[in-house]
């Protein structure tokens, strides 16, 4: 791990992307979960923000995360292909490189416990080459999904943190 890398300087948003949520009609037990993890990492109280699904509540929440200068975001939810579930889309407005490597670990990684992962669009890159730059995640809505995700993404953090301080 890098010395330029510490937990405890990297601020997160975890963007809950999902109507019934939002509306009150269902618990999110998602966000709150990747909440919790993130924190135990040492990394400050994440924030979390539930929107609901479409393009622009969810671009507008990435912005105000990359203004703030949040070094991860994870967006739960809109990876479908339904209507509305526009959150790669979003993503990949603000993505300058993509890393499609831990986006197929991603769904490699879930299609161990179920075979519904492949129907996820993970999008996984960074929002700059510098020091500036976030990394941004879309992953699953569900528990499950967001956990795996975070299975895969936590360890490469650091490098990923330690590659962009290096500009």
């Amino acid at each position: 791990m890098s010395p330029e890398w510490s937990p405890d300087s990297v601020r997160s948003t975890v963007v809950v992307v999902n109507d019934r949520v939002l509306s009150g009609e269902k618990e999110d037990k998602a966000g709150p979960g990747c909440v919790r993890r993130l924190a135990g990492l040492g990394m400050p109280e994440p924030r979390l923000r539930v929107v609901a699904e479409n393009r622009s509540d969810i671009e507008k929440e990435i912005a105000e995360a990359l203004r703030r200068g949040d070094r991860l975001v994870l967006i739960l939810g809109g990876s479908g292909f339904r209507e509305g579930n526009d959150a790669p889309e979003a993503a990949r407005a603000f993505i300058d490189v993509e890393i499609p490597g831990i986006a197929e670990q991603i769904r490699a990684h879930g299609l161990a416990k179920t075979p519904l992962a492949s129907l996820s669009r993970e999008v996984v890159g960074v929002s700059a080459r510098n020091r500036t730059g976030a990394l941004i995640v879309v992953s699953p809505g569900s528990s499950g999904g967001a956990q795996d995700t975070l299975d895969v993404v936590e360890p490469l953090v650091p490098h990923i943190l330690a590659q962009l301080n290096e500009v």
